[in-house]
């Protein structure tokens, strides 16, 4: 079906909800159709942080750079974790110290975010579809009632405004397991399975908030 975009007043948007009107003919064309948006957004999202990362310490004039707090490059793990490599003095700033950030890194950092959340097995999520195309719908299930879980006590503690919007909307719409394939029992195969576990774990270290910060936004 067509996408279906979601707005988002923190990030911009939440990326899109694109239904399934027909049968995958098989589990591997489910995992290719739903791993392929949110890897290149990945990948394009850590290109945009480290270029923005480069461009902030390198340029002579901030003038028209968005200021933004420091505790943004402890909002996630894996965003931490790279400017403590390209830009280490910027990680000794305070919490609440005003820093000059290119507009790459702030773009690369909110589409970083989304690109992890949609990862996440939970129902209809592209990272739901991937996980029942790699493990079957029995453990799908099992790990999308986990993490809804997981996700309602994140809500619940306000650590994050991004998770809890993400997490109603999820619940009020993406919640359910997708419509199955037509062949469900032949596995995708080792590289497929272990691309998603990857995946997975990036997703994971990039919502985990950095020693000191606070979670994703």
């Amino acid at each position: 079906g067509s996408p279906v975009p979601l707005p988002s007043l923190q990030v911009g948007t939440f990326g899109s909800i694109t239904p399934l009107r027909s049968f995958p003919p098989s589990r591997t064309a489910l995992f290719d159709i739903a791993i392929s948006g949110p890897l290149v957004s990945m990948l394009a999202s850590l290109v945009m942080i480290v270029s923005g990362l480069n461009l902030t310490i390198g340029s002579e004039s901030f003038a028209h750079f968005p200021v933004l707090p420091a505790a943004i490059m402890r909002s996630s793990f894996l965003v931490g974790s790279i400017a403590s490599v390209v830009a280490p003095k910027v990680m000794l700033a305070p919490l609440s110290q005003p820093l000059p950030i290119h507009p790459f890194f702030v773009i690369g950092l909110a589409g970083l975010i989304m690109s992890a959340i949609n990862l996440l097995p939970i129902g209809r999520l592209d990272g739901g579809r991937t996980c029942m195309a790699s493990w079957g719908r029995r453990a799908a299930n099992t790990l999308s009632l986990l993490t809804l879980l997981g996700l309602t006590f994140h809500s619940f503690s306000g650590a994050s405004l991004v998770i809890l919007f993400w997490g109603a909307i999820v619940v009020l719409s993406q919640r359910q397991p997708d419509i199955p394939a037509v062949d469900e029992f032949t596995n995708i195969g080792s590289v497929r399975e272990n691309c998603y576990a990857a995946l997975l774990t990036i997703a994971l270290f990039a919502l985990a908030p950095f020693p000191g910060g606070g979670g994703p936004m």
